[in-house]
């Protein structure tokens, strides 16, 4: 781990005095994961004399840092991204559906925008990368506490732009509160509403060609759709009829007949090319 990053944007990352916790307090606890264990070292030696952290567990696959947060609820998860038996992105979602209360923060080799993006989907509260000051990490934790995001000033920029992409973009402001339709599932409609493909959608959401079909199966069967031209019409549809978006999945569509809910065509393929 090297200097050159100058860290996240969200707070000032000062770590130059040991902090102490609060008296009665407990110390925060964290999991490292990643299967290099010169990483895992160096991220432990630099915790360990801060007395407001504790580490718990140390795990160099998914599996094991799966099972090391459901078995401690630690305040913090640190998490490769490459891991020899899981993606990142699949891991962070199960340490997140095991632990809910736990933030987890990459802290990783890869740089890409779209590795980083799919993390933060997955439900990561920050991503650094290996090169940024190992000095700089318990002050940068103590912000992630503090509910601050750890993430790069690149990143920041990306984020606010896609948020502003969001006005455009009917589709992704469809979240009704009540809805037929899964979280995951809402994120492959978003995507269908765009055109993309299904090699694009599996890149997307860093999952396999089998999962974006079952994804697509159940909303087409879910909506009453019969392929994945009338799931655009369908959210191009309600965007209109609908601009507050309360009902967007909550029925099958309006103009759809009875005759159409019973097996929509192409829903046994899942895609319709």
């Amino acid at each position: 781990m090297g200097s050159q990053d100058r860290g996240p944007a969200s707070g000032d990352g000062s770590s130059d005095v040991h902090q102490e916790p609060a008296e009665g307090s407990p110390a925060h606890s964290v999991v490292i994961t990643d299967a290099d264990p010169l990483s895992r070292g160096a991220v432990r030696d630099h915790l360990e004399p801060e007395l407001d952290f504790e580490v718990v567990g140390e795990a160099a696959t998914a599996a094991a840092a799966i099972e090391l947060a459901e078995q401690h609820r630690p305040d913090l998860l640190l998490i490769e991204t490459w891991l020899p038996d899981q993606s990142g992105a699949d891991a962070i979602r199960e340490i997140i559906a095991r632990s809910p209360r736990t933030s987890v923060v990459v802290l990783a080799t890869e740089t890409d925008q779209r590795t980083q993006l799919t993390a933060l989907r997955a439900g990561a509260v920050g991503y650094l990368h290996k090169a940024i000051d190992i000095g700089l990490l318990p002050g940068i934790l103590r912000g992630v506490l503090a509910g601050e995001a750890a993430i790069s000033r690149s990143l920041t920029r990306v984020l606010v732009e896609q948020v502003r992409a969001l006005e455009s973009n009917a589709a992704v402001r469809l979240r009704p509160v009540k809805s037929l339709l899964t979280q995951r599932e809402w994120e492959v409609l978003d995507l269908l509403s765009q055109g993309a493909s299904t090699a694009m959608i599996m890149r997307e959401l860093d999952v396999s060609e089998g999962t974006v079909r079952t994804h697509v199966k159940h909303v087409l069967r879910k909506l009453g759709l019969h392929s994945r031209k009338e799931a655009i019409r369908y959210v191009r549809r309600v965007a209109e009829l609908d601009p507050n978006h309360e009902d967007v999945g909550a029925t099958q569509p309006p103009w759809m007949t009875a005759e159409g809910h019973d097996e929509p065509r192409g829903v046994r393929n899942g895609l319709q090319r």
